[in-house]
């Protein structure tokens, strides 16, 4: 496993991570592994370890889980948050390296889908419109059979405060700063079953 060099820690990497303060607890973290117990990811995937990840970030390391495909396998399900025994609030944390890691332009392939179901949201002042237009006929039909109008009916003013969500909350401008062809590749990062705790030196 690579490990990084004294050069690539980041004693303030916990805070930077945490910038929502979601996980606030997460030096309690005893590194017990009920949260892998718990996990349906790491049964199938002996790569997967949350406990190495939050050693990493707790370590002030970021290179391992930031270039990882680990994190972005987890489903947020919320099994390890109910085994923790401190109540580490792990999905949280997940959304939170995600999030940092696309700053990065790692992932970005996870996000993609995502960019254009929320712009097309944005646009149509709905949450689901199928992109193509047999699926849109398909939904036509259903509603006039069922007695409705053949498309939802949304407002200006409803539109109007759509959008205002998405200005406000920044989602449409960080969503338009994702491109697909800034995408840097993630890889499995973790090996199986091994878990490392850097000194202060960082060997």
């Amino acid at each position: 496993m690579h490990r990084e060099r004294d050069k690539d820690r980041d004693d303030n990497l916990r805070r930077k991570v945490d910038v929502y303060h979601l996980a606030e607890n997460l030096e309690d973290c005893l590194q017990c592994g009920k949260c892998v117990g718990a996990c349906p990811v790491a049964s199938l995937s002996p790569s997967y370890n949350s406990r190495q990840i939050v050693s990493d970030v707790l370590n002030g390391q970021q290179e391992r889980w930031l270039k990882s495909e680990e994190i972005w396998r987890c489903f947020l399900c919320s099994g390890c948050y109910a085994a923790c025994p401190v109540d580490i609030n792990f999905p949280n944390l997940m959304m939170q390296l995600r999030y940092m890691a696309v700053e990065h332009k790692y992932g970005l392939k996870y996000v993609i889908p995502f960019k254009r179901f929320a712009l097309a949201a944005l646009q149509d002042g709905l949450t689901f419109v199928p992109a193509g237009p047999k699926g849109r006929d398909r939904i036509r039909k259903i509603r006039t059979d069922i007695g409705l109008s053949p498309w939802p009916e949304v407002s200006e003013k409803a539109r109007e405060e759509y959008r205002a969500l998405f200005d406000l909350s920044g989602a449409g401008a960080f969503m338009e700063t994702i491109n697909e062809e800034d995408d840097k590749p993630v890889e499995l990062q973790y090996t199986e079953g091994r878990v490392t705790f850097a000194d202060k030196t960082g060997h």
